[in-house]
């Protein structure tokens, strides 16, 4: 079965459109609360004293279970049902959490904030496989790479806006502390700032095409677990298993990295909002880098686009992590970081979709999404543990160089012979019944 129509859909089209925008105000969202809780419990932060040293490793722990959770389940939801109906239902439950999350920053409550992000991680986690299931059926799959390309690209300005917004936010939210808990005007504008995308977000989505269900007769399995265990099997009959497994490398990496960067105020000497702008270059240039690998890509590049990509990363590290304490500097390095990024993450992406067939691509995409939760969360407590054990944050990009060198050795000896099948989708799976 097709999308909102059976003839092959041109890239700019009207649901492609309402995706890109949907998306883009999900991500900006998601990223203020991420990061005004971020940088609530860095070094100096009001929260800082709830976890401690290396607190927001632990953030970054919790904010990955509800992904973990339900990721396979809400890519069974996307088979089962129209994605479009279900992106409609997401984004108005996205609205009562976004006001609790407002009403918990503006009393100060630390674990009301933390409830209030799982809530929101836990509807991004149904989100995730419906929105890159969806660009599917909304695009031909010859311009899969390129629409792949141009929802990271939005993302990772998405990502900028709600970092740097995040950025002032919690600078005022922060100096209005008095006695423990923030007062006055500036106590509301976290919650302010993500009140403005997610009803930007719920509008967009409304313009969504009406999607048929692409596999109606599925059942309906309450443990998320035995969805990704069934997945699973049906991905290692393919490319896919070895696939989702690169993918999914980079979220351990990418999870690591923004815990760093907060505790960049205390290591350059400056604000948290300088830091935001340094989060906004590295998104900058991972949106530049999947515009550039998307429109460059071939089914016949693919294989070496991934291991350049890693390798790449792997210096771009290392100069990071043995670079001077100057503001110049490290963003000239993370701005190189995320221009090799994309030459990594969009290959792999472009994979994952052409490589899995219509009814199962949901619970495909959704389980690779768990997956890269998991892996963040084994990235947060590699953070937690090297800054337990004294390492300063700026030289924890050179563990993640060493380990992103062992990618490029080993994506080099295999997945060049796996681009070829990926890029003619003839080796995609279906379910077995």
């Amino acid at each position: 079965m097709k999308g909102f129509a059976d003839a092959p859909r041109g890239l700019w089209n009207r649901g492609f459109l309402s995706l890109l925008c949907t998306q883009f105000f999900e991500a900006a969202s998601d990223n203020i609360i991420k990061g005004v809780i971020t940088f609530a419990v860095a070094v100096g932060g009001p929260w800082e004293h709830i976890f401690g040293e290396g607190g927001n490793g632990i953030v970054g722990i919790l904010f990955t279970l509800p992904f973990v959770l339900f990721s396979a389940f809400g890519g069974r939801i996307a088979d089962r049902a129209s994605k479009s109906r279900i992106t409609v239902v997401l984004k108005t439950i996205s609205l009562a959490v976004c006001a609790l999350c407002a009403l918990e920053f503006a009393r100060g409550s630390a674990w009301g904030a933390i409830a209030a992000l799982l809530a929101f991680a836990t509807v991004s986690a149904f989100f995730g496989p419906v929105k890159y299931g969806m660009i599917a059926e909304l695009v031909a799959t010859d311009k899969l790479a390129r629409a792949n390309g141009i929802i990271n690209m939005a993302t990772n300005v998405a990502v900028i806006l709600g970092t740097l917004v995040a950025g002032l936010a919690a600078r005022d939210w922060k100096e209005s502390f008095v006695d423990g808990a923030p007062s006055g005007a500036d106590a509301w504008h976290p919650g302010i700032a993500m009140a403005v995308f997610v009803v930007l977000g719920f509008l967009t989505c409304l313009t969504l095409p009406r999607l048929r269900p692409q596999n109606p007769g599925l059942p309906v399995d309450l443990n998320p677990f035995s969805t990704y265990v069934s997945t699973l099997r049906l991905m290692a009959r393919s490319p896919l298993l070895a696939v989702c497994g690169a993918w999914t490398f980079f979220y351990f990496v990418a999870a690591v990295v923004l815990l760093i960067l907060p505790d960049y105020s205390s290591f350059l000497v400056i604000k948290d909002d300088e830091t935001a702008l340094l989060m906004a270059g590295l998104g900058v240039a991972i949106g530049i880098g999947c515009v550039l690998a998307a429109y460059l890509d071939t089914p016949a590049r693919r294989g070496r686009f991934v291991p350049m990509g890693a390798l790449g990363l792997a210096v771009a590290f290392a100069l990071l992590g043995v670079s001077p304490a100057s503001f110049a500097i490290t963003m000239a390095w993370l701005v190189l970081t995320g221009l090799v990024a994309g030459f990594y993450i969009i290959p792999l992406q472009s994979m994952l979709q052409s490589l899995s067939g219509d009814e199962i691509r949901g619970r495909v995409l959704g389980t690779a999404n768990g997956v890269s939760f998991v892996m963040g969360a084994v990235g947060s407590g590699l953070f937690y543990l090297l800054r337990q054990l004294g390492m300063p944050s700026n030289r924890v990009f050179l563990v993640l160089a060493v380990l992103c060198l062992a990618m490029a050795w080993v994506s080099s000896r295999w997945l060049r012979r796996l681009s070829g099948a990926a890029g003619t989708g003839n080796s995609g799976i279906v379910e077995v019944p």
